[in-house]
């Protein structure tokens, strides 16, 4: 078995890689997105790492970075392996319109009660994905810090902004 570390923070469009920035502008290009950075309003960053030992030789890690950015309209997630977008092939971002977006219940009594009970490890969004095909549910990695709540906080009342 082997460990895990997740850790999450606010960041803004200045504080992503230039080549991720490039690659989730490139990737709005082809769905038909103006520049789908310009209106970020919120953001969060969270850095997973696991470290697994092997039966030979030493110890081995992997690096995952999911970047939560959100705009009036937009839940822009992007996946990497790396700190660069251009050498990372499993690179992939998802552009969530927020009228379409479902959220998991996080404000009644009972909910808060079984967060402060377990804390979550992710926020689970349902949507159908710009380019997607069928609507799904994807669960958001996040760790427990401040700037998870204020995220989430932001986002729900996006949500419920761009859906009435």
């Amino acid at each position: 078995m082997g460990a895990r570390n997740l850790m999450s923070h606010a960041i803004t469009v200045d504080d992503l890689p230039a080549s991720t920035a490039e690659f989730v502008r490139g990737q709005g290009r082809a769905r038909g997105l103006a520049d789908p950075l310009g209106a970020v309003t919120h953001g969060l960053r969270t850095e997973e790492e696991t470290m697994n030992r092997e039966s030979r030789g030493g110890p081995t890690s992997q690096r995952f970075v999911v970047e939560m950015l959100l705009t009036p309209e937009l839940l822009i997630v992007a996946h990497r392996q790396s700190d660069d977008a251009d050498t990372d092939p499993g690179a992939r971002v998802r552009f969530h319109r927020l009228d379409q977006v479902g959220l998991a219940d996080t404000g009644s009594e009972k909910a808060v009660q079984a967060r402060l009970a377990m804390p979550a490890k992710s926020i689970p969004v349902t949507s159908t994905p710009l380019g997607g095909a069928k609507r799904a549910t994807y669960q958001l990695p996040i760790a427990i810090d401040p700037d998870v709540q204020r995220f989430r906080d932001a986002l729900t009342a996006a949500v419920a902004q761009a859906q009435t």
